[in-house]
């Protein structure tokens, strides 16, 4: 049996910690199996989506924890999925955790971003910690579950696991089962979710014909900078409404964005937007498509190291006015740390990649390239920049 990074992070979680353990991320990505399969025989799951979990839910806390404390079955993990949903769902699960969390491990899963709602007076801060749930990558399929460290060993992988991934994504189901008529079904069903339900279920959005087509168009733009006015212009709505939409698309793990790094670098862009998907599967260019699941790598390593306490990392990308470019920078406590260009084809490093070497002095600088062979060169050789394939270099971040 397969399992996912995030069942060891659940149990490194509850023995050292006693906040609750909120996990969020993309519809189907696995939170709730993950959940679930913790500690399975002592735990109570509960979906606001399931109308006898609802009831329960809304009625006092009290009833709850009269149910979790059944003398003929007594639980010690709670586990809440799609909690969000109510409209009070942080008040009541603020009243809950302060009266009765002694003893109890609590897990809360949702498809839309839990950590937007920190603001206000009912503030769950200070109760929880955030664990940002990806679907999966090739460093979690060949090389276990779990890493206390920033990098896994170098491992030569099989061409068939990244060739898969590329083509199927990286969400469980598509993936494991691994035929394009299968795939294509499930693309168009979890879409179909996301605008049909997800949506009007957690938005006052009308327009959702609208929004429907900027999901259509959206793909053909992956990798790129992100035009509002331009999307506002084919959708001939304005452009506050575009970037609306945008963000709840990013609030409910469809797209999310990639922001320059301007800090020391003259002539920066400063504010412009690249655009990427969850599923990089829906991007039907393979040059996007490739760009888009590197991206897709680094953003869950970013998340992983942040939400395991190793620093404070993010993601951005470097370009200046002079177009000067390299895909992807990722930053540890506001410092440079790694450097990568990512192409499909390309196995030569370019003049941009050396001159942002140059400038910002990253710890590790590549060209991740698609078209070299897996040998399992060490990142960390990489501290001047050098060309790495595609599967040793995910193979050994998260």
């Amino acid at each position: 049996m397969f399992h996912r990074l995030y069942e060891n992070i659940l149990k490194d979680h509850f023995l050292n910690e006693k906040n609750m353990a909120f996990l969020a991320g993309p519809r189907q990505s696995g939170k709730t199996t993950t959940a679930c399969e913790f500690e399975s025989k002592r735990n109570l799951y509960l979906n606001w989506d399931n109308q006898d979990d609802r009831l329960l839910l809304r009625s006092k806390p009290a009833k709850l924890k009269e149910v979790l404390s059944s003398s003929h079955s007594p639980k010690t993990i709670l586990i809440l999925d799609e909690i969000h949903k109510n409209p009070q769902w942080k008040g009541w699960l603020k009243g809950f955790y302060d009266k009765y969390h002694k003893g109890l491990k609590i897990i809360v899963t949702g498809s839309a971003r839990l950590d937007i709602y920190k603001k206000g007076g009912d503030s769950l801060l200070g109760r929880y910690f955030l664990y940002r749930h990806h679907p999966l990558s090739l460093g979690e399929l060949h090389q276990g579950a779990f890493i206390n460290q920033l990098f896994r060993t170098p491992l030569s992988t099989p061409a068939s696991s990244w060739e898969a991934l590329m083509s199927f994504g990286g969400f469980p189901q598509p993936f494991f089962t691994a035929r394009k008529e299968s795939h294509a079904k499930w693309v168009r069903m979890r879409k179909e979710l996301i605008s049909r339900q997800d949506i009007r279920e957690l938005s006052k959005i009308e327009d959702l014909a609208g929004v429907e087509m900027l999901m259509k168009i959206l793909p053909a733009r992956a990798g790129g900078l992100l035009s509002y006015q331009n999307l506002a212009t084919d959708l001939n709505v304005s452009v506050d409404t575009v970037r609306r939409w945008i963000k709840l698309l990013e609030s409910l793990y469809y797209v999310y964005l990639i922001r320059p790094y301007s800090k020391n670098i003259k002539r920066s862009l400063h504010k412009t937007p690249k655009l990427f998907f969850w599923d990089w599967s829906e991007v039907l260019d393979e040059g996007a498509r490739y760009e888009n699941m590197i991206a897709s790598h680094l953003l869950k390593s970013v998340h992983y190291w942040t939400d395991s306490g190793f620093g404070d990392f993010d993601l951005h990308y470097l370009r200046d006015k002079e177009k000067r470019e390299v895909d992807f920078l990722v930053t540890r406590d506001e410092k440079p740390f790694i450097l990568v260009e990512a192409k499909k084809s390309e196995k030569n490093l370019s003049r941009d990649l050396y001159y942002f070497q140059e400038l910002l002095k990253p710890e590790i600088s590549v060209l991740v390239s698609g078209s070299l062979k897996s040998v399992g060169m060490p990142l960390q050789e990489a501290s001047s920049p050098l060309p790495i394939s595609a599967a040793d270099f995910c193979s050994q971040i998260v």
